[in-house]
């Protein structure tokens, strides 16, 4: 199965046009059975002949506005090139609010979507935005897959959950506005790779965007992560970009390969999950005499 992860480059867009040509020349970048894009591509199409300024909140508005119409794109990208994409997140309306979706869209223009489950501190006081309500697998021909967006996957347990669920992949799709966010997410999508003893796929955001204070800064780095074991990378690095670097990471993963060593690896993280319950509740203190 061919995978790739899009460091994708947000920017101001004069017209609708110039983001079709994005999506268009998208296609030759990343040629793959599956396309991931990050945490906030979506903001794309709010910046469409945006104005030079928006409080983070109106920008927001805007941008679950314009979801519809970045999904379209996304599912003509997804037809055209007879593929799966993960479309990023954006805002979305919700009955409850706000949420930050991720929009997963087949070639033959199924969609389904996973809302962000923890919003961050920032999208919670500074975007008004809620949480998502369910953790989701997704069964498509190329294998089961959970997503996990940005900050989420800094939780083991969703991961756990998604592994046990049968998930053979999980998609991170980020957005931080740091180097320190940046080590948080990947070291955390590294640590779920070894827990889980699955694949795990990044794709971040870059580029700056003055006034949009929802994307005014952006770094990141692409990155196919495994669990270190036998017939698998030394490092459980099975490709990445370079760090804030736009365009596509593209590899050629099996993922059945990577859930190997959940039989016959050289240890055995996701069977002996289970065998921590035994000492979570029993935290035993002893004096130092």
């Amino acid at each position: 199965m061919r995978i790739a992860a899009v460091a994708y480059r947000i920017e101001r867009l004069a017209g609708w046009a110039a983001l079709d040509a994005k999506w268009s020349a998208l296609s030759t970048a990343a040629p793959a059975d599956l396309v991931v894009l990050p945490e906030y591509a979506a903001m794309d199409a709010a910046l469409v002949d945006a104005p030079p300024s928006l409080s983070p909140r109106h920008w927001g508005e805007r941008a679950a506005d314009c979801a519809a119409a970045w999904c379209d794109r996304a599912a003509a990208f997804a037809r055209r090139n007879a593929c799966h994409v993960l479309a990023g997140t954006g805002p979305a309306r919700t009955a409850r609010g706000i949420v930050n979706r991720a929009w997963l869209i087949g070639p033959e223009g199924g969609m389904a979507h996973q809302d962000k489950l923890i919003p961050t501190p920032y999208e919670r006081d500074t975007l008004g935005m809620v949480p998502g309500d369910s953790l989701k697998i997704f069964d498509t021909p190329l294998g089961q897959i959970g997503i996990l967006t940005c900050y989420d996957c800094e939780f083991p347990i969703f991961a756990r959950s998604l592994a046990q669920a049968g998930a053979e992949m999980i998609l991170v799709p980020s957005c931080t506005d740091g180097p320190a966010g940046q080590t948080r997410v990947r070291q955390s999508a590294r640590a779920r790779a070894i827990e889980s003893q699955c694949l795990v796929v990044q794709a971040p955001l870059v580029g700056r965007v003055a006034g949009c204070d929802v994307v005014d800064e952006n770094t990141g780095r692409a990155g196919f992560f495994c669990p270190p074991d036998q017939g698998l990378p030394d490092d459980g690095i099975l490709a990445q970009g370079e760090t804030d670097a736009p365009g596509a990471v593209v590899a050629d993963v099996d993922p059945g390969a990577i859930r190997a060593p959940r039989q016959t690896g050289q240890v055995g993280n996701f069977a002996h999950w289970d065998e921590q319950q035994r000492h979570d509740a029993r935290v035993e203190s002893v004096p130092l005499s």
